[in-house]
C-alpha cells in the first residue's frame, strides 16, 4: 500500500510541473462544446473500483445550462478561442442513487489574457435520498474505526433503510482556477476550492459527502486542489488527466478530538471523445485513489485502481456557428 501511496504522490507531483471548471471537477466536454450564449446539456458520470471495498461507486445524471456573456464585443454563437473573457452563469439539476438536487453558479473570468483567471461561486442545494448516515469521524481508542466504516460495505448497509430520513444539505462552493492554453489547443491548469457545508442530521452532525466520496460533519469546510490537462490528438480525440486532493476540517473541542481531518487523492488518465462539432463527448479514464493516512484505510491495493466513464452532450442553438478549418 505504501509503494502505491509513494506512486500516487509521484503521479500527482510530475502532474503539477507538467500542467473551465463546473464545481469541482474537470469539464472536458467545456473545451469543445462551449460557445458564447446559451450552452444547453445532458450527461452521465459513473465510476467503480476495479474490486469493490473502501471505495464508494459513483453515478450521477446531470442536465445543466451555462450563459457565457462576452466582456468585450458580442460573438454569441463562437467557440471560446484562446484567450476568452466572460461572466458565466450556471443552473444543474444532477440526480445520483444517494441524492438528488441543483446546482446553481457564477464565474468571471475578467481578463482577456493566457495564462487565464477564473473566480467562482456555486451553491448546491441536495436532498439526500433515505440516505441520513452517521459517520465515524474521529479516532478515541485507535482501533480502525473510520477505516471500518468509510468504506463502501458501511455506506450500503446503513442506507435506504425504512427508518432512514430524508436529509437536506447545501455546499458553498467559492474557486480560483488559473490555467493555460498552448497555441495548438493544449489546457493545462489547477483549481482551488474553499466549499462550507451544511448538512441536516440527527447523528450528532456526523454525516457523509457522497459527491466528494468522504465523512464529513454537518457544519464543516473541505479543502479542494485539482490539477487538469487536455492534450488535443486530432480532430476527434484528446489525452485528459485530473488529480485531485480532497481535505476535510479538524475540530476540537477542550481536550477531546471530536472531528479528524480526512482527506484523499485522486489521479485519473484517460481518452476524450468528441463529435459533432464538440455536440457530443465522450471521455474514458483510468487511475487510483489514496487516503492520506494509512490508519483510514484497511483494504487491499486492487480496491485503490478506478475506471470512470462520463457523457456530456449539447443541444443545438440557431446562432451557434460551425467553423471549418
Amino acid at each position: 500500500m505504501k509503494v502505491f501511496s509513494k506512486f500516487l504522490a509521484s503521479i500527482s507531483l510530475i502532474m503539477a510541473f507538467c500542467m473551465p471548471v463546473f464545481a469541482d471537477g474537470f469539464n472536458k466536454s467545456a473545451v469543445t462544446g462551449f460557445r458564447y450564449g446559451p450552452n444547453m446539456g445532458w450527461g452521465f458520470l459513473a465510476n467503480t473500483p476495479f474490486v469493490w471495498g473502501q471505495w464508494l461507486p459513483q453515478a450521477q445524471g446531470k442536465f445543466n445550462f451555462t450563459w457565457l456573456e462576452p466582456l468585450d464585443m458580442l460573438p454569441y454563437g463562437e467557440k471560446l478561442g484562446v484567450k476568452p473573457s466572460y461572466l458565466r452563469m450556471d443552473f444543474g439539476i444532477e440526480v445520483t442513487p444517494f441524492y438528488c438536487g441543483y446546482v446553481a453558479g457564477l464565474s468571471l473570468r475578467p481578463l482577456k489574457s493566457n495564462p487565464f483567471i477564473e473566480l467562482s461561486y456555486n451553491y448546491e442545494s441536495y436532498l439526500y435520498l433515505m440516505s441520513n448516515l452517521e459517520m465515524v469521524t474521529a479516532e478515541v481508542s485507535r482501533k480502525g474505526e473510520i477505516a471500518e466504516s468509510w468504506n463502501a460495505d458501511y455506506v450500503v448497509d446503513h442506507i435506504w433503510k425504512d427508518d432512514a430520513e430524508f436529509d437536506y444539505a447545501q455546499l458553498f462552493d467559492f474557486a480560483l482556477s488559473m490555467g493555460y492554453t498552448f497555441s495548438k489547443g493544449s489546457i493545462v491548469g489547477f483549481t482551488l476550492h474553499y466549499i462550507l457545508s451544511d448538512i441536516g442530521t440527527d447523528f450528532d452532525g456526523k454525516s457523509y459527502e457522497y459527491k466528494r466520496n468522504l465523512p464529513i460533519f454537518s457544519r464543516d469546510y473541505m479543502i479542494v486542489f485539482e490539477l487538469y490537462g487536455r492534450i488535443p490528438l486530432n480532430k476527434y480525440f484528446a489525452a485528459v488527466y485530473e488529480t485531485s486532493y480532497y481535505q476535510t476540517a479538524y475540530l476540537r473541542s477542550n481536550n477531546t478530538v471530536e472531528k479528524e481531518s480526512l482527506g484523499y487523492g485522486k489521479a485519473l488518465v484517460g481518452i476524450h471523445f468528441s463529435w459533432l462539432d464538440g455536440l457530443q463527448n465522450i471521455s474514458l479514464e483510468v487511475g487510483g485513489w489514496n487516503r492520506n493516512k494509512d490508519r483510514f484505510y484497511d483494504g487491499s491495493i486492487s480496491q485503490q485502481f478506478l475506471i470512470q466513464l462520463e457523457y456530456q452532450g449539447y443541444f443545438t442553438f440557431p446562432i451557434r456557428r460551425n467553423f471549418k478549418e
